[in-house]
């Protein structure tokens, strides 16, 4: 395995030239590609979202606003980007990716920064909140992992693992930033910074990422039978696409729904805090993983069966969750659960990139990426739900397991690509 692995990183930096055009491209690029989309999420979307509980406290001591109150932040973004989701695809398909993602992308570092106004009013918290997730569709997996199909064929796997680092760091840091900012300088000034530093990251993320025009103009030999790829119409009248927007609005539900609530859950089993704050540190370890992880297998082995393997992983560390009460049990539980998590960015986009191609890639992107982020939406409120209910975590905990089964198993039913990977050389860095 580590051979490989090894074989494959010389391949994504090796000495070869791109032989899909007259002229050679430098090696220089690919990298450039892979490093621009790791700094632009780092910075993005999910720097917002990873912030926004430490935030939301600082915002709810000062407002007198309730826990609820304020955590619709995070509810409101990720319905934000539901909606943006499929239009940005479309836009990216017809103005060009990194125009979209400068024009969004400034506007979304914005909208940031106006955060910093917040005047008590719950509405215009929610509205602010609710055009970020919007804007910040462009700054997020949607707009920066568009660009790899047009780079990256036997390697996209891995090419989407390390860019994806970028996405997993920043969910480590980006928490204790947040609270440090907030304690030296208060939760406005967070805000700030958050916004112009996304704007920087970007604009850096969009000089290093560049459009293989060769791709994106249909220029490729005809023996790339996996270029062409299928026009809108007729795949959103196909099975696998509703199939791969079903999965991983089970899946979203199942895990990332779990993220705001483990730390509550495992304080309410009387675990002190400092301890709670390490389990919910471990999903974002496992998620790191799961991303580095994917990516390294979706050049060996199916996607159909690498989701459903990562999906059952899932579902073990829900049960062992519910179950156990040892406490490296439950950092075990919350490692597989951040490991399904951190997988399902990189699975959705190379099923869509292998199984409709590069035509109309940003916008099926979308499409089926609204799926996980309506799933990131009902998942807690449901999950919340239910704990109101019923007093405890317990019962919610024992259907979230047959969930993640079913929706692995469904992935087995999408079968072999329709597009296969073209036999092309390993693509220079």
């Amino acid at each position: 395995m580590t051979k490989n692995l090894w074989s494959d990183l010389k391949h994504l930096t090796g000495d070869n030239m791109n032989q899909l055009n007259s002229r050679p491209i430098r090696q220089w690029t690919y990298s450039a590609v892979v490093l621009g989309a790791a700094l632009g999420m780092f910075g993005g979307l999910v720097a917002f979202l990873a912030m926004a509980g430490i935030c939301a406290r600082a915002l709810a001591a000062e407002f007198k606003w309730s826990s609820s109150e304020a955590s619709l932040t995070f509810s409101a973004a990720m319905l934000g980007l539901t909606f943006g989701a499929p239009l940005v695809g479309m836009l990216m398909d017809r103005f060009g990716i990194r125009r979209i993602i400068v024009i969004l992308g400034v506007a979304y570092g914005l909208a940031v920064i106006g955060m910093s106004q917040q005047n008590g009013s719950i509405a215009l918290w929610v509205g602010l909140s609710l055009l970020v997730g919007f804007l910040g569709t462009s700054v997020s997996l949607v707009g920066y992992l568009t660009v790899f199909p047009q780079w990256f064929d036997r390697h996209l796997g891995l090419a989407l693992a390390l860019a994806m680092c970028g996405l997993g760091i920043s969910t480590v840091i980006m928490p204790p930033l947040a609270q440090h900012l907030i304690t030296g300088y208060g939760w406005r000034a967070t805000y700030v910074v958050l916004g112009v530093g996304s704007i920087v990251l970007m604009l850096l993320a969009a000089l290093l990422i560049k459009e293989n025009k060769v791709a994106s103009l249909g220029k490729r030999p005809k023996s790339d039978s996996s270029f062409e790829g299928v026009p809108v119409a007729e795949a959103i009248r196909t099975y696998r696409l509703w199939a791969i927007w079903g999965i991983f609005l089970i899946g979203a539900s199942c895990t990332l729904a779990l993220f705001p609530h483990l730390p509550a859950m495992l304080v309410g089993r009387g675990i002190s805090p400092a301890n709670a704050a390490r389990g919910a540190a471990m999903l974002g370890v496992g998620l790191l993983g799961g991303r580095f992880v994917t990516g390294v297998l979706l050049d060996r082995v199916r996607a159909g069966f690498v989701t459903c393997a990562l999906f059952l992983a899932g579902a073990v560390g829900v049960f062992l969750l519910r179950t156990s009460h040892d406490f490296s049990s439950i950092l075990l539980a919350a490692g597989l659960i951040g490991l399904t998590t951190g997988a399902e960015g990189d699975l959705i986009s190379y099923m869509v990139r292998s199984y409709f191609g590069r035509r109309s890639f940003g916008t099926l992107y979308g499409i089926t990426y609204s799926g996980y982020g309506i799933g990131s939406v009902i998942g807690p409120v449901v999950i919340g739900a239910c704990v109101d209910r019923y007093g405890n975590y317990s019962q919610v905990l024992l259907v979230l397991p047959f969930m993640l089964v079913c929706a692995g198993l469904l992935a087995l039913t999408l079968g072999p690509y329709r597009a296969p990977v073209a036999a092309l050389p390993a693509p220079a860095l």
